[in-house]
């Protein structure tokens, strides 16, 4: 068969669904596999693009070729053959034929269909399926394409559509572009959903219609098992001491919208906070997502590799997916490197997931800020620490004596204690090298000795818990020196220079 190059002339298109559609079949390739759950918005993307001439022919399992009479199509190597019988331009589309592509002879059919096709300019074959598969013997011939979440054009024009069925009150152009955009990240059919019922059941408020958005996608979320919505109310007095830490957080409040990326400022990217084990890293994390006004999620990396959810690689990547349905939102890795395998451990798979993260890092959506903590600072490589993947590596230490104050006026507020009834010199000297955590434990041991008596609960109760405690600084006091070692000139200290500062010790405290 002569080789034709004359060529259908696709239509002109703006949207971006369509122009890396029309990239591919300029390119001529015969199997294009589209991956996607939006199957509605593809075909119609298909039909827009088609020529005058051009027939979009579908294959269902249920009904077989689309304008075929012959019954036995249903079956999909029947239905290719039927289209290779007289091969001709068009947009043929095989839909959820992916469980049945480990049958050995719809791969050969396919291939078929592929050295068929591409002597005809314009012949392509589709496959469209929310699942991805494909046998070893196509993995050349065919041209994969995940179909990218819709745009904020796609979305404003289906907001446009629903809300005047719920009000006749012509909604304002940034109400419309700022629900559209909380609606960013996942599918047509899912947000038209979210619309229909948040519309049906609020207020014509746009914070109400916002926060109810934010909720649905919340909700989408947790249907991925490994990611967990954390309900936040931490706020930056809820932080004792790291002081450079916290005016870090502070500063970076007001820039982390889409306000900000319109305007193409630098919006962060991600923190690493690492040091001392219950120094406060994990709540810092809270404290950004909730500074910053976005949902926090934390990732489950253990869920991950229980293979609960499939292949590691392939649950790690759906996350990573997921994540970006939710954004703006700030992505918490608790321990990254026991989540990510930099221990003895380590196996392919991990080093796999490891590298998928640190492109995933350089490419994600701005609107994604990932707060990582880490204990084991030492073994962290260098490309996980390097400027470009975090804004910012901070190190936690223990506090100081001036820090300790603050976690004893914090914790002991939280737990509805009067703190001018505590001798906080007493409480200083008696904790020397605790953490953050320590403290808080040794203050709810006395609360409950209180409890127990009837009392409210007082500084000797706290001393006399305090000297039966073997603080972590001792007992692992090797590995925080090694932590510290190491951190003097690799990361910034989150809490600024130490020292004791006696004036803020309340020494005529009562017991």
């Amino acid at each position: 068969m002569a080789l034709s190059t004359a060529q259908p002339q696709l239509k002109a298109q703006t949207n971006p669904l369509q122009q890396q559609l029309v990239r591919v079949l300029r390119a001529r390739h015969p199997l294009i596999f589209l991956h996607t759950h939006e199957e509605n918005r593809v075909l119609n993307s298909l039909h827009n693009l088609a020529a005058d001439n051009t027939q979009v022919i579908c294959w269902t399992c249920t009904s077989g070729l689309a304008g075929c009479d012959n019954a036995e199509t249903i079956d999909p190597v029947a239905a290719l053959r039927e289209i290779l019988q007289q091969p001709r331009a068009g947009f043929f589309v095989l839909k959820d034929v992916t469980p049945f592509m480990r049958d050995p002879a719809l791969a050969r059919a396919l291939r078929d269909a592929y050295y068929a096709f591409r002597q005809i300019p314009g012949a392509h074959l589709f496959i469209l399926s929310a699942e991805f598969y494909l046998p070893e013997s196509l993995r050349k011939n065919v041209c994969v394409i995940d179909i990218p979440p819709p745009t904020t054009e796609d979305l404003i024009e289906l907001v446009t559509a629903i809300t005047p069925g719920y009000t006749k009150q012509q909604l304002p152009t940034d109400f419309i572009h700022d629900i559209a955009l909380s609606l960013k990240g996942i599918t047509l059919d899912q947000a038209e959903h979210v619309l229909h019922s948040v519309m049906s059941g609020a207020k014509l408020s746009k914070t109400l219609l916002l926060n109810e958005i934010t909720e649905a996608k919340k909700s989408l979320a947790a249907d991925s098992g490994f990611l967990e919505y954390i309900p936040n109310k931490k706020e930056l007095d809820d932080v004792g001491g790291l002081s450079n830490l916290k005016t870090w957080i502070a500063d970076r409040s007001t820039i982390f919208n889409q306000r900000s990326v319109d305007q193409g400022l630098p919006i962060p990217r991600g923190i690493l906070i690492m040091g001392v084990s219950g120094c406060g890293k994990s709540l810092c994390a809270k404290v950004v997502a909730n500074m910053w006004k976005v949902p926090l999620f934390r990732l489950d990396m253990n869920l991950i590799f229980s293979n609960m959810y499939g292949n590691p690689e392939a649950a790690f990547h759906k996350s990573l997916q997921v994540i970006e349905s939710l954004a703006p939102v700030v992505l918490w890795i608790d321990e990254i490197e026991n989540g990510l395998g930099f221990t003895e451990r380590t196996n392919a798979i991990q080093s796999h997931i490891f590298s998928a993260f640190l492109t995933w890092m350089q490419e994600k959506p701005p609107l994604v800020f990932v707060a990582a903590t880490a204990n084991h600072i030492e073994i962290l490589p260098a490309e996980l620490i390097r400027k470009g993947r975090f804004d910012q590596v901070f190190f936690v230490d223990l506090p100081n004596e001036k820090e300790r104050v603050e976690l004893f006026r914090i914790h002991l507020k939280q737990n509805g204690a009067n703190v001018d009834n505590f001798n906080m010199q007493s409480l200083i000297l008696e904790t020397e090298g605790w953490n953050g955590a320590e403290i808080e434990q040794v203050i709810s041991a006395a609360r409950i000795q209180g409890h127990k008596q009837q009392r409210e609960f007082n500084t000797q109760d706290i001393v006399q818990h305090a000297r039966m405690v073997v603080p972590l600084s001792r007992t692992m006091k090797e590995q925080i020196k090694v932590l510290k070692d190491w951190a003097w000139d690799r990361a910034t200290p989150a809490s600024q220079g130490k020292g004791t500062d006696f004036s803020i010790l309340d020494g005529s405290g009562r017991d």
